[in-house]
């Protein structure tokens, strides 16, 4: 039934301002509780960074590797710049400009050519994005094998085994999970 009248629209005006207040409260109590468990969360992470600070290191070169491998010009486009190949050529002063001054003509396909097309947004920028990648795979998968390493525990602290136990080897603990 709709409201008629000023009383009537006054009314329903009323209790959809009650109805949006109670929404509103209990989305704050929602928001409180998830910043809450956020919080908590974050604690747990830093304490397990601070407990197992190779793994952490590993992890994070992990990412880092596999950012490069996702997009590689956050690598390749500051190297290059740090190297002073600018988006409209060598820059003045910099380490490219140098190498160029003292190799002359720029053979194409070369090293310094492909670097400069890159920069500049060219063919390069293709061949340089997957070197940069593959750079990238080889840190992503490295970090990773010693992050499981180190989670494995295959130190002789960590296994609790010594050197002069003559009953454990490498061997048998070879391809285990313990």
């Amino acid at each position: 039934m709709r409201p008629t009248g000023a009383i009537g629209i006054g009314q329903a005006a009323f209790r959809g301002a009650a109805a949006l207040s109670g929404s509103i409260a209990s989305a704050g109590k929602h928001a409180a509780n998830a910043g809450k468990y956020a919080m908590e969360k974050a604690g747990e992470g830093v304490n397990w960074v601070a407990e197992n600070p190779g793994s952490a290191a590993c992890a994070a070169v992990t990412v880092g590797g596999l950012a490069v491998v996702a997009a590689p010009a956050i690598a390749t486009t500051p190297m290059l710049a740090a190297v002073g190949f600018g988006p409209s050529g060598p820059i003045a002063g910099s380490i490219a400009a140098g190498v160029q001054s003292a190799i002359g003509n720029v053979a194409a396909g070369s090293v310094f050519a492909t670097c400069q097309s890159a920069a500049m947004g060219g063919a390069g920028a293709a061949t340089l994005a997957s070197a940069a990648q593959g750079v990238g795979l080889g840190v992503a998968a490295a970090a990773g094998a010693a992050a499981a390493k180190l989670a494995k525990g295959t130190s002789d602290e960590d296994t609790g085994t010594s050197e002069e136990d003559p009953g454990t080897s490498d061997e048998d603990t070879e391809g285990s999970c313990n």
